[in-house]
């Protein structure tokens, strides 16, 4: 695996091993065989994966947050089919038919994992708040708006509230799209792959400055100033 004459430190031949040749492949594609550039690449991409966490955090946090009482106004204008009164603000614990269609699955696992939660305190019935602090990136986003017409419908009398700064876009492919970019960043981080196309990963990172500057231009300027993705692209160049 090493290049030319080159000799790998203890530690550099224990990385590989624990690593493995399987795992560092694309680093030592794009290091043309040279094993210990690769090892540094490896290393550039933790803390790369790192910086682009911090982004993730802050902006799923926002994302939930804006779209979250949308949907709690939403809801209470639908009739429960059960007992004829208009369902609770609380979509996550009484949601009206569409939520539930198109939230089934992330409410199956989200409950659940809220009562667990709060199993050990003296109120143990999870609260919207427990509920929603369970849900995961992929709740938001497949509740924006697709060819589904029920997230169309959804989008147009509900969710398109939470992007006040959004400029023209009737039908919200222009959210769908830039927080979609986002979601693949957050699966590759989550997973631990290789975050080596940087001009991808720049223009994902991007389309999570847009959504934010979409919700609230004060909050694209704490995504971009409490970032060190710009640093960690510079570093890139190093190696």
């Amino acid at each position: 695996m090493t290049s030319g004459t080159q000799r790998l430190r203890p530690m550099e031949a224990a990385r590989v091993r624990y690593i493995t040749d399987l795992r560092l492949a694309p680093f030592l594609r794009e290091s043309n065989g040279d094993t210990g550039r690769a090892l540094r690449l490896y290393s550039w991409n933790i803390e790369m994966s790192g910086a682009a966490y911090e982004v993730l955090h802050r902006f799923e946090v926002l994302l939930r947050n804006a779209i979250d009482p949308c949907l709690c106004a939403w809801n209470t204008t639908e009739v429960s089919r059960t007992t004829g009164e208009p369902h609770a603000a609380d979509w996550l614990l009484d949601p009206a038919p569409l939520l539930e269609r198109l939230a089934h699955r992330a409410l199956e696992q989200a409950v659940p994992r809220a009562a667990q939660a709060v199993a050990n305190r003296p109120n143990t019935t999870p609260l919207h708040a427990d509920v929603l602090a369970q849900t995961s990136f992929g709740t938001w986003r497949y509740l924006l708006p697709d060819r589904d017409a029920g997230r169309q419908l959804l989008w147009r009398d509900a969710v398109v509230d939470a992007f006040p700064h959004l400029p023209a876009d009737k039908n919200g492919g222009d959210v769908t799209r830039a927080v979609d970019l986002v979601y693949q960043l957050r699966n590759r981080v989550a997973h631990l792959e290789p975050l080596l196309e940087v001009r991808k990963v720049r223009s994902q990172i991007d389309a999570a400055y847009d959504v934010a500057g979409w919700i609230d231009p004060e909050m694209r300027s704490w995504l971009t100033s409490a970032q060190r993705v710009t640093a960690m692209f510079k570093a890139r160049l190093r190696i």
